[in-house]
């Protein structure tokens, strides 16, 4: 699920879209499922960014059971290990950190709050799309997102936000319809 975009394989899909010359940067947080063909889209001198292991967590909240424990087992060994001496003749870079961790960085994410504010200004990036649920229907916001069929961000309103459209209830289990979309977005 982490592979596909709107449908298509991932892959073939970014080729289509920006060509098949390889990224300067890539950003991945989902994982063991990703990690080793991203590495491998990277321009020389390219760079993968970590920032999460979602595709390693299971969808469905609560305890993990004994089937869960031997998959996150397998999903740890299956995960890519970067060669430094390859990494070096391959002139690409790994690199990864936690946000959970840069709460006390205030400036340095004030400065980068502003930046992107900025581009975003200036059009030269998209918000994602944003789907709001109203507080009452956390149970459906949360099946959204187990669903793994979610686009952007999931909001919980805890009371009516004046500009905003009102939830529109999923047609059927496993999707999740975009209520409100930034610039460019759907």
């Amino acid at each position: 699920y982490q592979r596909r975009v709107h449908g298509q394989d991932l892959w073939p899909t970014v080729r289509a879209t920006c060509g098949p010359v390889g990224f300067r940067a890539i950003f991945d947080a989902n994982g063991v499922s990703t990690l080793k063909a991203g590495y491998q889209h990277l321009a020389p001198g390219g760079r993968l960014v970590v920032y999460g292991f979602h595709s390693m967590l299971p969808r469905k909240g609560g305890r993990l059971g004994l089937w869960q424990w031997v998959r996150l087992g397998m999903d740890y060994l299956r995960t890519p290990r970067f060669n430094p001496i390859h990494m070096t003749s391959d002139n690409k870079s790994v690199m990864a950190f936690n946000l959970s961790f840069l709460f006390n960085e205030t400036d340095m994410l004030q400065r980068a709050m502003g930046q992107l504010l900025g581009w975003l200004e200036e059009g030269r990036i998209q918000l994602t799309p944003v789907t709001t649920f109203p507080l009452r229907e956390v149970a459906a916001a949360h099946a959204a997102l187990e669903s793994g069929t979610t686009v952007g961000k999931l909001v919980l309103l805890t009371q009516a936000v004046e500009g905003l459209p009102t939830p529109v209830p999923a047609q059927n289990e496993g999707t999740c319809h975009s209520r409100r979309s930034g610039p460019g977005g759907d």
